[in-house]
């Protein structure tokens, strides 16, 4: 089973398989009415499909699948009758059949005339069903149909969608044009369509949220009735004696409860509150459902409405603001009192003296006198690269220098002791 299913619930915006219907082709129905129908020549999976089954429709209003089994019909009552007369007329000759030889040649005549009528009319009815869905076809799915019809009719010998290979040429008819249509599908589905779309509608479909109960049972309709018009796996060449078809429509009971069991389980559960038995049909599941759309749309309704008041009063999320209340009501803070600095020292000697209070003065003492260098340059005696102003990047370089110079004298200056203490030791060791 692939993971996309042939037709899903929400048709692909495919730019490459934009439906292209331009032109259409008049069609004259049995009863003499006119009828327009679109060319397809591209479009999705499910535009193929819906076309195929637009045509089909056609075929049966224009009647000509009641006159090819009508024909049918009427040409094998007409050669069992014929083999009826073929028989008595070998008999006469030795039972003496009441029946003279020229009645039975005459009646031999008239009813191989019918055959002929019957046969003609016949292949006049299946040749137009060929041609109606050629002409309603263009570009590459009308030379894909073409090819087939020449395979399954104009070679020694043919094969169906089963794959099995026949001796000999087919002759035209209804159930070799529905071959042929079984085999145009193969070239837009896989083998196994049936399938794939049988368990998407069974176990991957879920209700969307912006999507009306009323919307989702009529696509869901949609959906299951695209069954029985996909290919099956029973008429491949995988298929084997216990294969199943798969392009059966679920019932209506089983389609109700695939509907059911797509919806949120708040939906679910509300419908077993009010009801004992499983649903009975998608109709008479719609009406429960909607009374259950609108009370959750109510429910909803109330939930934004009080979010909607939460927020009014509260503009940002998170936790309030410092003096909002838990009900986020706004309590204005009074701010604390301003109290002034004053320092009398330096009111009195000079100085600053609203930035600081007596007690926190840093620049005299309680006699008045200056505390250090109290606002005096730092001394850039021993960082030179930290003075203010001048080409910093060569005043680090030259200090630098200078102490990489000092570090070498005070190096040279440690070896010359070291030298001289061991040739003192040396001379008073060799006395």
């Amino acid at each position: 089973m692939g993971n996309r299913p042939p037709v899903p619930y929400v048709p692909p915006t495919d730019l490459l398989q934009t439906k292209e219907s331009s032109e259409v082709l008049k069609v004259k129905l049995s009863d003499g009415t006119v009828f327009s129908m679109g060319i397809f020549a591209k479009g999705t999976p499910e535009d193929y499909l819906q076309h195929i089954i637009a045509v089909l429709r056609l075929i049966d209003q224009k009647g000509l699948h009641a006159q090819c089994k009508k024909h049918a019909k009427e040409m094998k009552t007409t050669a069992a009758t014929l083999i009826a007369i073929k028989r008595k007329s070998t008999g006469s000759q030795s039972e003496n059949s009441d029946e003279s030889p020229e009645d039975l040649e005459l009646e031999r005549k008239l009813t191989q005339e019918l055959l002929s009528t019957a046969s003609k009319q016949y292949n006049e009815a299946v040749g137009a069903t060929y041609e109606l869905l050629r002409n309603l076809l263009a570009g590459e799915p009308q030379t894909q149909w073409d090819r087939i019809v020449r395979e399954m009719h104009e070679r020694g010998s043919w094969a169906g969608a089963d794959g099995e290979r026949h001796n000999g040429k087919r002759p035209k008819g209804f159930k070799a044009f529905m071959d042929c249509l079984e085999l145009h599908k193969l070239t837009v589905f896989t083998a196994d369509a049936a399938e794939r779309q049988r368990y998407y509608v069974q176990q991957g479909i879920r209700k969307p949220q912006r999507a009306t109960v009323r919307q989702f049972i009529s696509r869901v309709e949609v959906l299951n009735g695209y069954l029985k018009y996909l290919p099956t796996l029973k008429d491949s060449p995988k298929a084997v004696t216990t294969t199943k078809k798969g392009n059966i429509p679920f019932e209506e009971a089983d389609l109700a409860s695939i509907m059911l069991a797509a919806l949120p389980l708040t939906w679910q559960n509300q419908y077993n509150l009010t009801h004992s038995t499983v649903p009975e049909s998608p109709r008479a599941l719609l009406a429960d459902l909607e009374n259950i759309e609108r009370v959750m749309l109510e429910r909803y309704g109330e939930k934004q409405r009080s979010k909607d008041k939460v927020t009014t009063a509260r503009p940002e999320k998170g936790k309030p603001k410092r003096g909002a209340s838990a009900e986020g009501l706004t309590i204005r803070v009074p701010k604390k009192a301003r109290t002034e600095k004053f320092c009398q020292r330096c009111k009195t000697h000079g100085g600053s003296h609203l930035t600081h209070n007596t007690n926190d003065c840093r620049r005299y003492d309680k006699d008045g006198k200056p505390l250090g260098q109290y606002g005096s340059k730092p001394s850039e005696k021993h960082k030179p690269y930290k003075k203010h102003g001048g080409d910093k990047g060569l005043a680090y370089m030259t200090s630098m220098l200078e102490a990489i110079q000092k570090g070498q004298k005070k190096s040279a200056k440690n070896k010359k002791r070291k030298k001289r203490s061991y040739s003192s030791s040396s001379d008073s060791d060799s006395e």
